[in-house]
This record gives C-alpha cells, sequence and structure tokens, in this order.
C-alpha cells in the first residue's frame, strides 16, 4: 500500500524596513508569503500550521526567485505572469488576483471596484473572501483593496495594512 506523499516545503524570512517576510516554495513554485511588521518567530514555526504534513526545510537559496519577486513587487512592478505557483485556487480567485496586480502603487480600489472589475458586480463580500485567502500578498497586492468607507480588513492586521499602504504614499 503506497503511503502519503510528504510535501517538502522550502523557507525562509527576510527583512526590508520593518516588514518581515516569509516565503516557502515547493519544487513546483511558490507556495506562500506571509507577512509581519518589526518581529515574527522563525521560519520554520511560522509555516507550520499551514504546512503541517510537510518537511519545513530553511532555504534562503531555493527562494532566490521569490525574494526577487517580493522586491520587485515592492518596487511596484507586476511579476505575478512570471511567477510559477504552487498554490490551491479556483478559476474565479485567479481572475481577481490578475485583476489587482492592475492596481497601481499608491492607489486603491474598493472591493465593489474590484468585484466589478472581475465581471462579479455586487459581489464586493466574494472579493473579501478572495483577499483573505490570497496566499501570496505583495505579488498579488491585496493591501491595495478597502472598504467603500475605510480600510477593511487584512489578514496580516489593520496595523500592517496601513504599513503597506503608507510604504506606497497612499
Amino acid at each position: 500500500m503506497a503511503g502519503k506523499e510528504i510535501r517538502e516545503i522550502r523557507c525562509c524570512m527576510i527583512k526590508r524596513g520593518r516588514l518581515c517576510i516569509y516565503l516557502a516554495s515547493s519544487e513546483k513554485g511558490a507556495a506562500r508569503v506571509g507577512l509581519a511588521l518589526d518581529n515574527g518567530p522563525d521560519c520554520p514555526d511560522y509555516f507550520k500550521k499551514i504546512f503541517p504534513d510537510a518537511i519545513l526545510i530553511e532555504d534562503k537559496k531555493s527562494n532566490y526567485y521569490m525574494i526577487e519577486a517580493v522586491d520587485a513587487a515592492l518596487a511596484g512592478r507586476d511579476v505575478s505572469s512570471r511567477l510559477k505557483l504552487d498554490v490551491n485556487h479556483t478559476p474565479f480567485q485567479i481572475k481577481v488576483w490578475k485583476g489587482i496586480v492592475r492596481i497601481p502603487p499608491g492607489k486603491t480600489m474598493t472591493y465593489g471596484e474590484v468585484a466589478a472589475m472581475a465581471g462579479c458586480p455586487g459581489g464586493a463580500r466574494a472579493i473579501g473572501q478572495v483577499m483573505h485567502r490570497n496566499p501570496l500578498p505583495l505579488i498579488f497586492p491585496c493591501h491595495r483593496v478597502v472598504a467603500a468607507n475605510g480600510l477593511g480588513g487584512f489578514s496580516g492586521g489593520l496595523e500592517l495594512k496601513r504599513y503597506l499602504l503608507n510604504r506606497e504614499q497612499v
């Protein structure tokens, strides 16, 4: 009887200003970007709950392409189409993620505006769920999507969302 295949995840953490950026990849591609402000746990500890059945290996060299992609994204360049991905997604999520990469740094769109752009008018809540489940923030800049009457939510917390927007001078 064949056993369950154990997934190997290579991870690292980089600092950019106050940002702790956690990167995880597999042999298939980019698997996750995590964000924290100032300080956070070490890399394997950060990813234990996200990849509970995986072998976590701290390996900056294997994630160099992700480091370059994140640095490009922080500089305002869209790298999403050049990055191989290893994430679970629906066609709708991909459509929305491809849409939000067109929001320029320093600008925001509301959940409702993104919903209309994605062909789902009135689907602001659906867009909020897609943003909440975004496994690659910065690559797909969900922090640029805000509520009609304020910041809205952010999986990393509102302080982190404010930091990212202020960094882009929104």
